[in-house]
């Protein structure tokens, strides 16, 4: 189910205009993997069970609080320099996943996010002489590396 709460209101370009249509496509990507990966955690939240329940309730509220705090920021900056921040969230969660699966199938998410950020998304941004972006992707990158060695922890 897709929800989109925009106005077309300002996305004629009247904003900064500094960042280039694809990397406002990029920036809109991000923040819909973001989302994606917070719904992801916080099903993870309700459904874990097992001798790790509590600590990894816990870990997993923890973390889709910080990407909370994420996601809202990285959305104010593309609202910032001009943009929309469009949201198409489409998660689904077929069955039940044991805990290990969990903390593997969240680990690879936070991995994945910080390997694009960092090879394609970050050089984007500096190469458009966008020092803020670059900023707020940095400390993304650095939140998504501490999450993944968070999960990669117990599973050892």
């Amino acid at each position: 189910m897709n929800y989109l709460c925009n106005s077309r209101e300002g996305a004629s370009g009247r904003g900064r205009g500094r960042v280039q249509q694809s990397a406002m496509k990029t920036l809109n990507s991000l923040l819909n993997s973001e989302l994606n990966l917070y719904l992801q955690t916080w099903n993870c939240h309700w459904n874990v069970e097992g001798p790790q329940f509590a600590g990894l309730h816990d870990l997993f509220e923890r973390q889709y609080g910080d990407l909370a705090g994420l996601i809202d920021e990285m959305a104010e900056r593309i609202r910032a320099l001009g943009g929309l921040a469009e949201t198409r969230v489409a998660l689904e969660q077929a069955g039940a996943a044991g805990a290990r699966e969990m903390l593997a199938s969240l680990r690879q998410a936070h991995e994945a996010l910080s390997r694009l950020m960092r090879e394609e998304a970050i050089p984007e941004f500096e190469k458009a002489g966008d020092p803020g972006t670059v900023d707020l992707l940095t400390r993304a990158v650095q939140l998504h590396d501490k999450a993944a060695w968070m999960l990669r922890a117990p599973a050892r």
